[in-house]
């Protein structure tokens, strides 16, 4: 008998664990999507349909991120590079602007990052000019490094001409800086402690590689791919490929990998690795699944139109096509089949287009 209303006891306390009014809300997804005027969309990966919009104050949402610990906290570039807003994804609303430049400098940013090591620096990628009286002076490109509580910039990094993208380390020891080459920084010291030569090769026999380089589309597998293409000097034809770089290891330790010819040359713009490293899906005007370890084409699916960006769920089983236009599609990764077509208000061009897994 104690025996019995032990049991019951137990099954009575699991009961009461599970039901709705005691279970924690389960993890899920939701896309941001950028918009040419003033807003960011918010989507629900589980119904796959906009939930709401965020109206920025400028236009031009471009690149954005969130803080790792708050992840209602989101800092975008707007106003066509010339300042930062922070915005509220919990309560949909503008917190504040960082504006960007000042004492005769102009200023536009590309791309930003926070430092996962220390959310209160955001690393913004950023052009530069001195306007003067009489002419407008070119300055090196550099990595502003904003203190967000003081609203302020505390550090410059100059970095080469021709970058368009940061990329911090899972552990916020290193940043990678992307466009014709790779170029990896200390945040400490601002100082490069590692190159991954593109346009300028350093591994003798690879051709110099153009890198398409816009979109950050790394955050469920922790590997970065950016699409690269070549011609080759033995025949003259051309040919496709990639970089990777594994945000979860140091540069020192092989974190980034170029692979020059994986095809034909065609149009391609981008492309995202499945959570489990299994899979990579590329799009431009179709969309591609392929083997990550050989390169092995499996599938491809057709498209209504150009897509310029691809991002993938967190369970790898949805692939999403946004980018160029109003619409976003969604295909089954297992079937390659379309699953829904969503039309988005407002317009996504070269804007980012993210998964947060929460």
């Amino acid at each position: 008998m104690k025996r019995t209303s032990f049991f019951a006891l137990v099954l009575l306390g699991t009961t009461l664990l599970i039901a709705p009014g005691n279970t924690p809300a389960l993890a899920k997804d939701i896309l941001l999507q950028g918009m040419l005027h003033n807003q960011l969309n918010v989507l629900d990966g589980d119904k796959d349909e906009v939930i709401g919009t965020v109206t920025t104050k400028g236009k031009k949402v471009t690149n954005f991120t969130w803080d790792p610990k708050d992840l209602d906290k989101i800092y975008t570039i707007t106003d066509w590079g010339q300042q930062i807003e922070q915005l509220d994804l919990k309560e949909k609303k503008w917190v504040r602007t960082i504006r960007l430049g000042g004492s005769g400098v102009k200023v536009r940013a590309l791309d930003i990052e926070l430092n996962p090591a220390n959310p209160n620096l955001l690393y913004a990628l950023s052009l530069r000019q001195r306007w003067l009286t009489d002419e407008i002076v070119d300055m090196a490109p550099a990595v502003l490094v904003i203190d967000l509580a003081a609203e302020k910039v505390v550090k410059e990094i100059e970095i080469p001409r021709g970058c368009t993208n940061i990329f911090f380390g899972f552990d916020g020891s290193e940043f990678y800086v992307t466009g014709r080459d790779v170029f990896v920084y200390d945040p400490t010291t601002g100082k490069q402690v590692n190159f991954l030569g593109l346009a300028h090769p350093t591994v003798t026999g690879v051709d110099p590689q153009i890198s398409l380089n816009i979109w950050r589309l790394h955050d469920q597998s922790g590997m970065a791919m950016i699409l690269v293409g070549s011609q080759a000097t033995a025949n003259n034809l051309t040919y496709q490929g990639y970089y990777t770089i594994d945000l979860k290891k140091k540069s020192t330790e092989g974190s980034m990998k170029l692979v020059t010819d994986i095809g034909p040359l065609y149009n391609q713009f981008s492309a995202v690795v499945s959570p489990d490293r299994k899979y990579y899906y590329m799009v431009l005007n179709k969309v591609e699944k392929r083997d990550f370890a050989t390169n092995r084409l499996l599938a491809t699916a057709d498209v209504d139109k150009s897509y310029y960006t691809i991002q993938i769920s967190s369970d790898g089983k949805k692939v999403y096509l946004g980018g160029g236009g109003d619409s976003i599609l969604i295909y089954d990764t297992a079937t390659m089949k379309l699953q829904k077509h969503i039309n988005t208000p407002g317009d996504a061009v070269l804007t980012h287009f993210r998964v947060q897994h929460r």
